[in-house]
């Protein structure tokens, strides 16, 4: 009956189905057809010539991959090499090389067109596989017709893109191409960066589906590209008509290279001098031929720069969404100011109220621009954001700088900072212990909203850390002239009741005596210390907006003495000198110019509170892959030099903690010393300095192949330790980088990407495989900045379970006689490390014990110690019985260790983990089978641990499954299984979740892209997601829906109750198949948070959407996804492979509400942190 309804569409829909099978071609037949007409003219055709070049390397062409034609023409056809021709790169390059020259004549694009039709696409192969794409350049109108030749193609199922340089217009590029993929460009030049698209642009064509697609197009942004930017451009007069023209000719280099669309980016244009005059809204900044000829028609001003009235003018009228911003989509706002004078009104508080509506300012100032102004106007920090150049004829070489310093913030804002936060946090699980207080300046010269701001702060600063008595614990004191004890460290026991007091602090008013208030936070201090027996780390969070009246520096001195760390935060009027006085040591000073830019440093500020726990036991192999091409150049190659020593001074050197390897590269490969040649930080840095420059070519992909057998332990790498390689460069690889990249990512190497503007960071993403692990800088002097960051990477990469967090956990040790006291000790080390893992607490995880040989004896119940540190000892103190194995007898024994009786919260729904760790067979092995049977009926998860003798037939019949038994020859053995085997107990531990009501649902991706296995690993992920929540009906209740381009509701809130049924009804969701409609599926599934559909909405439980989808959405996302949210309904979206961060992003409302993995199996890696997220923000509302 369907097929009846649906009619033509549906019929389409299913040949497509059962023709290309469930995911699109992935390599494809190109043909490039060059214009090599008057209209390029021989000067300009090294452009295009390069540009073929660039593209050819770019592409894996081999026999079973891409393969490419080209032809050139102007008023007739001149082909140069056939499909089938060459078989790899490097003939077609030489052919380029030798064979490819300009022909010159008149632009018949329409003849050249059918002659490529029977020349190139007369035959060749399948085309279902390998679809035959054709890539047009054309630089001018054509003095022939091109519809009906492109027509013909098409019809043929040729993909035709069309690229359009200077003269050729909108509508002959859009009468050629295939649905959305016709490009223009400003010169020919462009061409250069253009072609760092054309591998995705040529994938997507090779994907392009034509069919129900074409009844609503969605424009695809190119790059990072969803953005509004509005230029404020100073008008005013005291330069030449020439200097205008420079500008001119900046604008539109920088809004030509922009993909200015409705749907990606929109560009404002405000001109000001003593007025202020907004010549393009953001609404209307949607047509880049529009915006080109406006920018044309700008002309000087009379009168003088008043920037403080422009930017106010731009917050209220520009940056508003009646006039066309979309932020309340989750959309970045930028503004860019380019001045030439100094302003003649205050800028100060006009800059910090537009940042502080979410806008990032950068600031281009010229000539007689002021420098302290440029600072106070522009984001944090300055190096970023501020640019500053001698005269308007600058502007022209800062175009490409200034395009990679905006894509770059709108890759950080979209894909990498909410990214590194959650890496920060993760890292910040190993502060397990600390005491923190916080010291706040409430002197009178701070504004309320600014004061208001200093709190924000310092919540999400110990929002960060895990506070309880035991745990992490926070005080804060507030001073002026005096000083007032707003709470002590011992008086709130949650992260919660900590943020509520920081929210209620009363400012004093008052002048600024910091030392005296440093000298009391001491006595506080010294207090804590011994509350804790010294055991613990403690630190002074200092945050101060002007000058002390008194002296620091013996109060800072005798802080010191006490071993405490000081962090001393300066905004505005502080000073610089006081600053490192208070922290004693640069590392700890951090100073921003206003109140608003404290959240650019909170990531910083906590990094250096968790980096000492986080790296105290760092170990890693890493290898430095060394860019030593000739673009480098010998003074940045000594500042690369500085940059690795610095990172070695900074890492723990030695066999049993971090090694290190170096090999350079430009189109040869050379090592420079393996990762076990050197055991110290000298010998390291000796080696480094020693190193010689190459100075050839950059071929990244061949040294990225060469050092991946650097992992081997044959080169010096240690097996179970994890493997890190960071790439330094400045060049464009000039051979392919995304396989053998893959291919070391593939055995486990984490690559960190450092690139200066001068690298593709395109290339970049391709070889770290994530956004968040590129380092992108403008040169080698910003370097520096991120030595921490990275040494923070790699001493606390991000692992799927770092805690173990709600869990009841029983071992089963093993104390027969074949057991000495020093393998005892080994097994007790295996056991202690585990508990080092666990978040020991009554609410959190409980562990007991029981040792056997020829009867079992408990050691303690699970409900006996509450704390890491009394599991510990009375592990450590406990010793060997000898005697016979009777490992049967002890797992009987040990079932009434799960009852409530004795501490077990099977009862609450905690899960209850046994592991038994044996060295022998069993003298009562026939009971084993069924003695561990009855214990993993009643739903306690059993791992096995054997050593050396045990038997691993036992070992299987105790745990009931294969991945769920270790076994290892000897006790030296078990540190090598010590990372399986607390993942395996940690991925049984649950979140501890902070709220106990949530309306819950699923809204699943089934279209076609997603192939059934795959569609299979989704619902058993969700399943697996279901497990962690309490369902009842009055606790957590779930609904499902799916989509495709149709809407499927499954089952909605509350239909089903408890975690069995729900996963059962998971389980049984047919998959629909079809296109990616998401925009569509989120007005749809809106009804199901309506109170009649089993939503309580109304009683204020929170109302959580989670979206999975594998593609991007072919319908428009932002406005349905806002009306949600604008309801109150949070939405997290997880893209697996190759989505677009930026529509995940308009989706959610904001990026830390987005996750993105790389493939359905990676879904586990990150169950814990979606359940977390739905755990805490599930209680927040949504932005509105």
């Amino acid at each position: 009956m369907v097929g009846i309804k649906l009619g033509s569409k549906f019929l389409k829909f299913a040949l497509f189905v059962f023709v290309y099978g469930f995911v699109g071609p992935e390599y494809a037949d190109v043909v490039f057809l060059v214009d090599s007409s008057d209209h390029v003219g021989i000067k300009s055709f090294p452009f295009v010539k390069t540009f073929i070049n660039k593209v050819i390397t770019s592409l894996p062409i081999e026999a079973h991959k891409y393969h490419v034609g080209l032809a050139q023409y102007s008023d007739g056809l001149h082909g140069e090499f056939q499909l089938s021709t060459f078989k790899s790169r490097g003939p077609m390059l030489n052919h380029l090389k030798k064979n490819f020259m300009f022909l010159g004549g008149s632009l018949r694009i329409g003849n050249a067109l059918r002659e490529v039709h029977t020349t190139y696409f007369s035959n060749g192969r399948d085309r279902r596989q390998f679809p035959p794409i054709l890539v047009v350049l054309a630089s001018a109108e054509s003095e022939d017709a091109v519809e009906e030749a492109s027509e013909v193609l098409r019809n043929k199922g040729v993909r035709i893109i069309s690229v359009g340089m200077q003269g050729a217009s909108e509508e002959t590029l859009k009468a050629m191409a295939t649905g959305q993929f016709h490009y223009s460009l400003r010169t020919v030049r462009d061409l250069s960066t253009f072609s760092q698209n054309m591998t995705q642009i040529l994938k997507d064509a090779a994907q392009y589906k034509e069919g129900a697609v074409n009844d609503i197009l969605v424009e695809v942004c190119q790059g990072p590209s969803v953005a509004d930017v509005v230029f404020l451009l100073d008008m005013s007069v005291n330069g030449s008509w020439e200097d205008f023209d420079y500008l001119k000719e900046f604008l539109e280099g920088s809004v030509s290279a922009l993909d200015i669309k409705e749907n990606c980016m929109r560009v404002g244009l405000v001109a000001y001098s003593n007025e202020t005059k907004v010549i393009h809204a953001l609404s209307s900044g949607i047509n880049k031929s529009e915006v080109l000829q406006d920018i044309q028609s700008l002309s000087p001003q009379a009168g003088k720069a008043y920037t403080g009235a422009a930017l106010r003018k731009i917050r209220k009228e520009v940056f508003s969404v009646q006039h066309g911003s979309r932020k309340n989509q989750g959309v970045p706002q930028i503004a860019v100011l380019v001045t030439h004078s100094p302003s003649e009104d205050n800028v100060t508080k006009a800059a910090v109220n537009l940042r502080r509506q979410g806008v990032t300012i950068f600031t281009m100032g010229i000539e007689g621009a002021s420098d302290t102004q440029l600072e106070k106007i522009a984001s944090h920090p300055a190096e970023q954001y501020v640019s500053k150049l001698k005269t308007f004829s600058d502007l022209a070489a800062h175009n490409q700088t200034f395009l990679k310093k905006l894509r770059n913030h709108i890759t950080h804002t979209v894909s990498v900072i909410s990214e590194r936060t959650e890496t920060l946090k993760s890292g910040c699980v190993d502060t397990e212990e600390a005491d923190i207080y916080l010291l706040i300046d409430g002197s009178g010269n701070t504004q309320a909203t600014d004061f208001q701001e200093m709190k924000t702060f310092l919540s999400e600063v110990v929002g960060m850390f895990n506070i309880a008595p035991q745990k992490v614990r926070v005080g804060a004191v507030q001073y002026a002239d005096r000083w007032d004890l707003e709470f002590e460290i011992n008086k709130y026991t949650n992260k919660h009741d900590v943020g509520n007091a920081i929210k209620n602090i009363r400012q004093l008013g008052g002048n600024t005596n910091t030392g005296a208030a440093l000298n009391f936070t001491l006595g506080l201090l010294q207090k804590a210390k011994r509350q804790r027996e010294n055991r613990v780390p403690c630190h002074l969070v200092v945050l101060t907006n002007g000058v002390s009246q008194d002296s620091i520096l013996g109060p800072a001195n005798r802080l010191r003495e006490e071993l405490i760390h000081v962090y001393a935060i300066g905004v505005k009027e502080a000073n610089k000198t006081q600053l490192r006085e208070i922290a004693g040591e640069e590392k700890r000073v951090y100073y921003v110019h206003d109140f608003d830019a404290l959240k650019d440093i909170r990531n910083q500020v906590v990094q250096e509170i968790c980096a000492e726990e986080a790296c105290k036991e760092m170990k890693a192999d890493i290898m430095f892959l060394v860019d030593s091409s000739g673009s480098i150049g010998l003074e940045n190659f000594i500042k690369m030099k500085t940059f690795m020593k610095n990172l070695v001074s900074k890492s723990q050197i030695g066999a049993d903690r971090v090694q290190i390897g170096v090999v350079q590269f430009s189109d040869i490969n050379k090592e420079e010393f393996q990762l076990n040649r050197y055991m110290s930080q000298g010998e390291i840095s000796d080696a480094i300095d020693r190193m010689a420059h190459i100075g050839e070519t950059t071929l990244t992909g061949s040294a990225l192949t060469f050092v991946s057998q650097y992992f081997s332990p044959a080169k010096g790498a240690r097996p179970n330790v994890r493997k890190f390689l960071i790439l330094i460069t400045d060049g464009e690889a000039q051979d392919i980088v995304k396989d053998p990249a893959v291919a070391l990512r593939q055995e486990g190497v984490i690559i960190y990407s450092v690139g200066v503007f001068g690298s593709n960071v395109t290339q970049l993403e391709e070889i770290s495989g994530r956004p968040e692990m590129v380092f992108y800088v403008k040169n080698f002097d910003i370097l520096q900045h991120i030595e921490d960051d990275l040494v923070f990477g790699i001493c606390s990469p991000r692992e799927e379970c770092k805690r173990i967090e709600v869990l009841d956990i029983v071992f089963v040790i093993d104390n027969s006689g074949s057991i000495d006291h020093d393998e005892y000790n080994i097994m007790k080390d295996f056991m202690i490390d585990l508990v080092k893992k666990a978040d020991v607490d009554k609410n959190h995880v409980r562990f007991g014990a029981l040792k056997y040989a020829d009867d079992p004896e408990v050691l303690f119940y699970l409900d006996k110690l509450g704390t890491k540190w009394e599991v510990i000892s009375e592990l450590q103190n406990d010793q060997p019985m000898g005697g016979n194995t009777y490992t049967a007898k002890a797992l009987g024994f040990s079932d009434h260790m799960f009852t409530e009786a004795r501490g077990s919260r099977l009862h609450n729904g905690v899960p209850q983990v046994l592991i038994v760790i044996t060295d022998g067979e069993s003298h009562d092995a026939d009971k084993l089978n069924a003695t561990a049977k009855a214990l993993r009926d009643k739903g306690i998860l059993v791992l096995a641990v054997g050593i050396a003798g045990a038997n691993p037939v036992e070992l299987l019949a105790m745990a009931g499954s294969s991945d769920k038994y270790f076994f290892v020859e000897t006790f030296g053995g078990l540190k090598g299984i010590f990372s399986d085997v607390s993942a395996s107990v940690c991925n049984s531990s649950k979140v501890d979740c902070e709220i106990e009501k949530v309306d819950l649902v699923f809204l699943m991706d089934g279209s076609n892209s997603i192939h059934p296995d795959d569609f299979k690993k989704m619902k058993k992920f969700l399943a697996s997601v279901v497990q962690d929540f309490d369902v009842s009906v009055n606790r957590v209740r779930i609904g499902a829906a799916q989509f495709s381009h149709t809407y499927r509701p499954e089952f909605p809130l509350g239909t089903f109750i408890g975690k069995k049924e729900i996963s059962f009804q998971i389980e049984n969701i047919q998959q629909i198949f079809g296109y990616t409609y998401i925009g569509s599926a989120l007005q749809q599934v809106g009804h199901y948070f309506q109170p009649d559909m089993g939503s309580r909405i109304n009683t204020g439980t929170p109302q959580v959407l989670l979206v999975l989808t594998d593609g991007q959405s072919q319908d428009e996302v932002a406005q349905a996804a806002e009306e949600l949210r604008h309801k109150g309904i949070n939405i997290y979206s997880v893209g697996i492979g190759d989505v677009d961060d930026q529509q995940l992003v308009q989706i959610t409302g904001t990026a830390d509400k987005k996750l993105t993995v790389h493939n359905f199996d990676e879904l586990k890696k990150v169950k814990k942190r979606i359940v977390r997220n739905i755990c805490t923000s599930g209680g927040e509302s949504s932005e509105y």
